[in-house]
């Protein structure tokens, strides 16, 4: 065989090769859209958004505890005396340290109530998409909602995004999981223990510093 001849044949075996895969049904959806279209997820984001709000109340509770500590200390300060004086700062740090540990567990667990509330939307997004792939019969779906999207350019026509949630519309409502029981983190003393992390940041004490 020739060196044209080979060429031939090679040419030929990679056009087969790429014929089943240029015959088999690609879609693609935008998942942030069917996320903010799918029915249960404002009452998800409604009840999250109540729980994080009591939490930023318990959490500037402790912002306001540990400022009124500070504020005092700092009133009295000039008519304490050396010893007393080293004794209320020495306290105040130790309050201040339990604090900001306090604070960066409830932060974490603030981070894993907002994971937990939408994985179930989630989940019916995921069995939504294996629904609608298996029944008309796509062998790819990509998702151009996706931060790892390397996407530039595709036909509209190839969108499935509303089919996606249609059936998501046929399904029962995405429940709310049930959390597990968990250790409160450890709080200063003059503190009750939170049940719940707070919901994002809120002005933060003023600070232990040493006289």
């Amino acid at each position: 065989m020739n060196v044209r001849s080979r060429g031939l044949v090679a040419a030929l075996l990679t056009l087969t090769a790429a014929a089943p895969l240029a015959a088999q049904k690609v879609g693609y959806v935008d998942t942030r859209k069917i996320l903010s279209e799918m029915p249960g997820r404002a009452q998800v984001e409604a009840r999250l958004r109540t729980d994080m709000e009591a939490l930023q109340g318990r959490e500037k509770k402790m912002v306001d505890s540990l400022n009124a500590m500070v504020t005092a200390f700092q009133a009295d300060s000039a008519k304490l005396t050396a010893e007393d004086r080293t004794k209320r700062f020495t306290a105040l740090q130790a309050y201040d340290a339990q604090y900001r540990d306090t604070l960066a567990a409830l932060q974490q667990e603030a981070q894993q109530m907002q994971s937990d509330a939408m994985q179930p939307l989630f989940d019916q997004i995921k069995l939504a998409l294996d629904e609608v792939r298996g029944a008309d019969g796509y062998a790819l779906i990509f998702d151009i909602g996706s931060q790892a999207n390397a996407i530039v350019a595709m036909d509209r026509n190839l969108d499935i995004s509303d089919k996606v949630i249609a059936k998501i519309r046929t399904m029962p409502q995405a429940g709310r999981p049930a959390r597990p029981a968990t250790q409160p983190a450890a709080q200063p003393a003059a503190q009750p223990a939170p049940t719940r992390p707070p919901a994002g940041p809120v002005s933060q004490p003023a600070g232990v510093r040493k006289p």
